[in-house]
């Protein structure tokens, strides 16, 4: 396999894997521990929302996956101790970008809602479902901690 089909084919494979370290803050979305738990739910109206920006939790995941495929693709470079060398600087490199990509801030809209028993809560969430203000909305309590709005 010639080094070009190598480089194409891994990074390749690097760009699927760290797709998959982006966090998704949908309110459409469910963690596999969330499915089948039974979930709090309050009926609200929103009084107004903001744009804000998620930044994930730093994870190690992005920059490991990241280091190993940049090794991977640096050692098909090059020969004897210069594919050391390349191995090194394509695991760096690697490691640099899949951190970067794990931790991208995403797009978010703050929802300030009041509920129907009179409390004002706030969430922060991808922008999808597309939600308005004044429109009526569940807020959806997990037991885990992650709660969500989307449209009653």
């Amino acid at each position: 396999m010639s080094v070009n089909k190598v480089f194409k084919t891994s990074t390749m494979a690097i760009a699927v894997l760290l797709a998959g370290c982006t966090s998704d803050y949908s309110g459409n979305r469910y963690d596999g521990a969330t499915v089948g738990e039974v979930q709090r739910t309050a009926k609200g109206q929103v009084l107004s929302l903001r744009r804000v920006e998620l930044k994930p939790e730093h994870s190690m995941a992005g920059t490991a996956l990241g280091a190993v495929g940049g090794g991977l693709v640096g050692s098909a470079i090059g020969g004897g101790n210069a594919k050391l060398l390349t191995a090194a600087a394509g695991a760096v490199a690697g490691g640099i970008a899949g951190n970067a990509i794990a931790t991208r801030v995403q797009d978010g809209v703050e929802y300030t809602i009041k509920l129907d028993s009179g409390a004002v809560v706030t969430i922060a969430q991808a922008p999808t479902p597309a939600i308005s203000v004044g429109q009526r909305v569940h807020v959806i309590y997990s037991q885990k901690g992650r709660s969500r709005v989307v449209l009653e």
